[in-house]
């Protein structure tokens, strides 16, 4: 029965529903293109992802000379090392890194 409960446990830790909302004056680019880096966010969430803390659009991220964007969505070491310690109380973190195509 405890092997069940860590077993749904952990499941449960990696799972959500986090949103973010791209937007921007920029055209979005195919995830096949490459691109330079401009900035990379960390949004922060809770209730498994339900409730946004804070704004989770890109709108003020994305530059306004950029003609095309690619946005990733990662679950880095360092928001695994964060979720660590504020997981319990289900706040979570998640990064968007957007890059610059041209």
């Amino acid at each position: 029965m405890a092997i069940w409960s860590l077993l749904f446990i952990f499941v449960v830790s990696f799972t959500g529903c986090y949103t973010i909302k791209v937007g921007g004056n920029a055209q979005l680019a195919s995830s096949d293109q490459e691109g330079n880096l401009v900035t990379s966010k960390r949004y922060w969430y809770a209730l498994y992802g339900l409730i946004p803390l804070g704004d989770n659009s890109t709108d003020n991220h994305i530059p306004a000379s950029a003609t095309k964007v690619r946005v990733e969505t990662k679950y880095t070491i360092l928001d695994f090392f964060i979720n660590i310690f504020t997981g319990w109380i289900t706040i979570y973190t998640f990064t968007a890194q957007i890059y610059e195509v041209k």
